[in-house]
């Protein structure tokens, strides 16, 4: 089993095809096939991630014209290579049956383009169980086998394809295609327009080349241009038939080309053009036999390089206007600037050059007369010519540049250069490879020597390839570099400079960038055998951030599994930036790292991939050839999570990847749950979900979220789960439900359980609060469990750490509403049942905020019967925060009402409330009177209690306490009153209290003095006159109170 197949349980793999080809399934095995004049598909099953082990398949292509033959060619083709092609194998015969006989047998990479002599072809696939690979494409259709890619098509208005046999791939050696177009209608003429085109490159187009004809009337063919290479360029025809003929040697094939034709109204002759280094040219509509009235053509020719010229000739004119002026028919041509450079008609055969990269063609007719019109020649004209190299010395001794001649320009001269690079001060030679683009494995190569010499190498390099870095064990590194005359490229640009570094693990590590094309990367010292106990050489691999990567091994060379594991010297891929990154499944292979002579492909999940080699021990082997790109790859992306999952009446676990360890990196998994029994309704719970949230809002806009869906992935009942979630419960209405999740950073991801049960979902919950979660939303069932009538939920929030305090706030609501709290209500008890004290309620109305002190919280919530549809989400957050900020007040002569917290309902236990009354008037004081009071009852009112303080603070002077019913009057003898209710964390507690407070002058306008005397002289009559009747009486008088404490208050 491959070592990381524990870590990651679900997997699931989309099987269709290239990007780059025509979308189809594979073909099924076994199938009787009819080729038809347009080109059909034939797939492997299971193509383009692996066929299936000890498999057989056939197919019996037949075509239905007796004087047809069926033309087969290779699109593309990974079979496991063996010798003699004994394993895997595909046998194509010469008739209907495998007793007919054999043409070839394909195994590797092997390619064909061959064409059966009869009316059938017959191939058989066998595969063993030893080792499966992406399997194979091909093209077939009927024609003839004497000229199989030679074919007649129909142009209409609308764009057509035209591919070169084996595209996107490679063409074929040896061929000569000649494919004839005509439009539909004789008044019109066509376009052609290459979209794609990658064919070996010369000056001359002297080896691989496609020729564009024009197709006369009367037959005469005249050459529109000679392309090859990778511009695209277009082209239109004087009438309306055109010829396109693809011919190739034997020697290099490159993918070939894609081009539209489509026909156009004889009237629209505007087109940009490309002018090359091979003549091109420009026919007027209807040449040679006449062109039309009321043109208004503009021909805008660009040149490939942009510090060539352009070269425009006149090959032949005949335009019906011979007046000096032109006042008629004309051609005029403007150069770079927009100047004109001239105008002629008549049998005027002018020659004109730009000044810059840029020329328009004009041509204008009237309705008067017409002629033949014109043929024009036109190419690009080079400024200069490029400088041969040499052997050249180089010092190091700043950073410097050194490029190939031309660079970036492709230069197709045979050529060996050689740049001795010196340090000096015994230090070291570094390189870095900024651009390399040359021929992949051909005659071209850049090579990386270790010293003077070219006995020690270092680096052989082809294809594309960048972000490489080097370094000498000494004070010389050498460069050679070396072309022949075709594919060349745009060569190479290197930065060098010394250090003093002898063992710089940037050497060892290389930031690559991936593009639409193939770069390469190569094991160190490639083809020769790599260096043992090297230092892990890294690759990272990064795209536009909209794109993921495709990493294929192209050949592999290093020591085989022992025992089924990769143990000595492998490489293992990475799905983001470090090791500790998920690592990244093949696609073909469904391992994680490879060895031998496997040949994997990786597709990412994400814009980011990582490589590494590891190797120890003294290794013979010569490593290996990987290529990458960069691209949506929608057709061959296998998701590493994700999956079809059924749910049973027993829990089964669902988990992010990499879980319980942290993911770092971007992932997208889907999870289709179903219940085994359609009765049942699929249930989602989970107590450890942890994704941190990027932005301040909803969970549909977090960049890491989980989209719960009632149904399919499209159902319109949806919930989003994001951030930190103690405790989650989610229920469907039917018997699926499908989970995605979206999630980039570093986050320790998602454990949930899953089953199927008939039940309502259950919603009393208890959520334990500490340091490692101390924050998380509760989100009331809504829409993904369906209506929630007469329902009644409970949340318990248990805390280890009371001297935090505890926000609780209602962050978004959808509940019936009502001001009296007759429908939905939510409640909140300061304690862990609903016996505790009520502190906070919520009917809908506004989104409140709680926060508490106390060790335990107890939420409720009770919806009505009402059939429809409501949810709420609740947010909690411990944290060392004030529970009450003082408040002040401001004691006016007219009397204000000042309330506890939540009253009537309870104030909170363990808890401080503080108030500062105050007037701001010198000479007045402040008065409380207790209209209502509910505070704990206690002996010496030692529980909770309310202090009364004469002054802002506790350390002024106190003037009293009251708890239980007292309704007491207190009045300072300043311009403060500081009053304090104080709770402990006994279970009881109170609604609080409601005081009338207001400011009053000390002498209030009158004898203050004169009022208190007769007060006191009064009270001491009334003494007096008692002490009179209890002697008199002789019955003693004790007031007494039993069972109330003492309350001590004072008015002044």
């Amino acid at each position: 089993m491959d070592w990381c197949h524990w870590k990651y349980t679900f997997c699931c793999l989309m099987i269709q095809v290239y990007t780059s080809l025509h979308i189809t399934s594979a073909t099924q095995c076994n199938q009787n096939l009819t080729a038809a004049e347009s080109k059909t598909l034939l797939t492997s099953p299971g193509y383009p991630i692996k066929y299936e082990p000890s498999q057989t398949c056939w197919w019996l292509i037949r075509a239905p014209l007796s004087s047809k033959n069926v033309i087969l060619e290779t699109v593309d083709s990974l079979i496991e290579h063996s010798s003699s092609c004994s394993n895997d194998y595909l046998n194509i015969y010469n008739g209907d049956s495998s007793s007919a006989p054999r043409l070839n047998t394909l195994c590797g990479d092997s390619r064909v383009f061959l064409a059966s002599t009869g009316q059938n072809l017959y191939l058989e696939f066998r595969s063993n169980g030893n080792l499966e690979t992406r399997g194979f494409q091909f093209r077939y259709y009927q024609g003839s086998r004497t000229t199989p890619c030679s074919t007649t098509y129909s142009a209409t208005r609308d764009k057509k394809v035209l591919t070169s046999p084996g595209y996107p791939v490679s063409y074929y050696p040896s061929l000569s295609c000649e494919y004839t177009i005509q439009a539909w209608n004789s008044s019109y003429r066509l376009q052609f327009d290459f979209t794609d085109i990658d064919i070996q490159s010369s000056q001359t187009c002297s080896y691989d080349k496609v020729t564009i004809e024009d197709i006369a009337a009367g037959g005469a063919v005249q050459t529109l241009s000679t392309v090859c290479g990778r511009q695209t360029a277009s082209f239109q025809s004087g009438g309306y038939r055109m010829k396109v003929t693809f011919t190739t040697d034997a020697a290099k094939n490159n993918h070939g080309f894609s081009a539209n034709y489509r026909s156009v109204p004889k009237e629209d002759c505007t087109l940009i053009l490309l002018a090359t280094d091979m003549d091109s040219y420009i026919l007027s509509p209807g040449y040679p036999t006449s062109y039309y009235s009321n043109l208004h053509c503009k021909w805008n020719i660009v040149a490939a390089d942009h510090d060539a010229v352009i070269e425009l000739e006149t090959v032949d004119s005949n335009i019906a206007d011979n007046t000096p002026s032109c006042s008629s028919d004309r051609v005029t041509v403007t150069n770079s600037d927009k100047t004109e450079l001239g105008t002629f008609c008549g049998t005027s055969k002018p020659r004109y050059q730009s000044t810059g990269p840029n020329m328009t063609v004009a041509f204008t007719t009237d309705r008067t007369s017409q002629s033949t019109g014109f043929r024009l020649r036109y190419k690009q004209i080079l400024s200069g010519n490029i400088p041969a190299c040499g052997t050249q010395s180089l010092t190091a001794n700043a950073t410097k540049h050194v490029s190939s001649p031309g660079y970036p320009k492709e230069d197709f001269r045979r050529q060996t250069c050689r740049w001795t690079i010196t340090a000096l001060n015994q230090r070291f030679v570094r390189i870095y490879l900024l651009d390399l683009d040359v021929e992949f494995n051909g005659a071209d190569s850049l090579k990386i020597y270790d010293g003077a010499s070219t006995s020690n190498i270092l680096a052989t390099l082809t294809g594309r390839v960048n972000g490489y870095c080097l370094q000498s064990t000494g004070r010389v590194m050498t460069v050679v570099y070396q072309t022949d005359d075709s594919n060349n490229g745009r060569g190479f640009n290197i930065s060098y400079s010394q250090t003093s570094d002898d063992n710089d693990d940037s050497c060892s590590s290389y930031g690559l960038t991936a593009s639409s094309t193939y770069s390469y990367i190569f094991s160190p010292r490639y083809p020769l055998s790599y260096p043992g106990n090297s230092e892990k050489p890294t690759y990272t691999l990064t795209s536009n951030y909209h794109y993921r990567i495709k990493l294929e091994v192209l050949s592999s060379d290093l020591p085989a599994e022992v025992s089924g594991q990769c143990s000595r010297d492998y490489v293992s891929v990475y799905d983001g930036y470090q090791a500790t990154s998920m690592p990244l499944k093949s696609i073909n292979t469904q391992k994680c790292r490879f060895c031998g002579t496997e040949r994997p492909t990786f597709v990412s999940t994400n814009n980011v991939m990582l490589v590494v080699f590891h190797t120890q021990g003294t290794p013979t082997n010569t490593g290996f050839q990987m290529r990458y790109k960069s691209g949506a790859f929608t057709d061959e992306y296998v998701s590493q999570c994700g999956g079809s999952l059924t749910a049973t009446d027993s829990a089964q676990s669902v988990t992010s990847p990499n879980y319980p360890n942290s993911y770092d990196g971007k992932i997208r998994c889907t999870w289709t749950i179903t219940a085994s029994d359609r009765s049942k309704y699929v249930r989602l719970t989970g107590t450890e979900f942890q994704f941190d949230s990027t932005v301040v809002g909803e969970c549909q806009y977090q960049s890491s979220n989980l989209k719960i869906s009632d149904g399919s992935s499209d159902a319109p009942n949806t919930v989003w789960e994001c951030g930190n979630v103690t405790l989650l419960r989610r229920q469907s209405t039917s018997y699926v439900m499908t989970l995605l999740l979206r999630a980039e950073g570093t986050y320790r991801g998602m454990n949930l359980q899953y089953l199927q049960t008939r039940d309502p979902l259950p919603c009393d919950y208890t959520i334990n609060i500490n340091d490692n979660a101390r924050s998380g939303n509760i989100i009331f069932p809504g829409d993904v469990e369906g209506y929630s009538r007469s329902r009644s939920c409970s949340w318990l929030l248990r805390r280890a750490d009371s001297t935090k305090t505890l926000d609780i706030t209602v962050t978004k609501s959808d509940i019936t509403t009502s001001e009296s709290c007759t429908g939905d209500k939510l409640m909140i008890y300061d304690g862990s049942s609903r016996s505790s004290p009520l502190i906070g309620r919520f009917c809908g109305i506004g989104l409140p905020s709680f926060r508490m002190t106390g060790r335990n919280v107890f939420i409720t919530f009770v919806a009505t019967s009402q059939p429809v549809s409501r949810t709420f989400t609740l947010s909690y957050l411990a944290a060392d925060r004030t529970f009450w900020n003082r408040v002040n007040k401001y004691a006016q002569r007219r009397e204000s009402t000042l309330l506890t917290p939540n009253y009537p309902l309870h104030y909170q236990r363990n808890a401080e409330y503080s108030w500062d009354l105050y007037t701001v008037t010198i000479g007045e004081n402040v008065i409380i009177k207790v209209v209502t009071s509910d505070i704990e009852e206690s002996d010496g009112c030692v529980n909770d209690r309310v202090q009364v303080h004469d002054g802002a603070s506790k350390s002024s002077k106190l003037l009293g306490q009251w708890c239980g019913k007292d309704t007491p009057t207190f009045r300072s003898s300043r311009q403060h009153m500081g009053l304090y209710l104080i709770s402990n964390e006994n279970d009881v507690t109170g609604a609080g209290f409601k005081i009338n407070f207001y400011s009053l002058k000390e002498d209030n306008d009158s004898n203050v003095g004169a009022i208190v005397g007769g007060v006191i002289g009064a009270l001491l009559a009334v003494c007096l006159i008692g002490a009179i009747v209890f002697i008199v009486v002789k019955k003693p008088f004790r007031r007494r109170r039993r069972g109330k404490p003492a309350t001590t208050y004072a008015v002044k």
